[in-house]
């Protein structure tokens, strides 16, 4: 194939939805590719359970916020900018801090996880966070989630968690 895509931010017609509190818009790819490009934008305090993909590397672009992120025994904070790449096979986790929330753009190689995120979310009526976000049963989150290869280990990283990270780099 030899047609190019560009997406736009004004690309109202992009495919967004309401995830577990957050916004999730899928910018388009050209035809053929494997590739799956989603923009998400977590308000303060998002932490998802810990986590493995056995199938998936996880990878993202920080655009803007900041982030306490867990990764096997390694504990970083990352900000715009940083790039930050997680192997698969690694339970991993994060916690968004600060006074802002945080725009990240995943990067992966396979469909799963935006797989998970239709099958978890609502569609998005606007290109916002959800002012009341709604969430399904634990056991529902956790069935899901295990048919599209994010199998979780452990709690969310606690504020206190990541306030002691962040203790430790200032």
């Amino acid at each position: 194939m030899t047609t190019a895509i560009v997406d736009s931010p004004e690309n109202e017609q992009a495919q967004a939805w309401w995830f577990l509190g957050t916004l999730v818009v899928e910018h388009r790819c050209a035809p053929g590719m494997d590739t799956v490009v989603l923009e998400m934008t977590l308000p303060v305090g998002s932490a998802p359970p810990l986590h493995v993909h056995d199938g998936l590397d996880d990878t993202w672009y920080i655009l803007e916020g900041r982030i306490v992120v867990r990764c096997g025994d390694d504990e970083l904070v990352v900000g715009a900018g940083h790039w930050v790449s997680m192997p698969r096979g690694v339970p991993h986790t994060f916690r968004v801090v600060g006074e802002r929330q945080a725009r990240i753009l995943l990067v992966h190689d396979n469909v799963s996880f935006r797989d998970l995120i239709r099958d978890l979310s609502i569609p998005a009526t606007a290109h916002v966070v959800p002012a009341n976000p709604t969430f399904p049963s634990m056991d529902e989150i956790v069935r899901i989630a295990t048919s599209h290869d994010l199998r979780p280990v452990g709690p969310p990283m606690s504020a206190e968690d990541s306030a002691s990270v962040l203790a430790g780099v200032n």
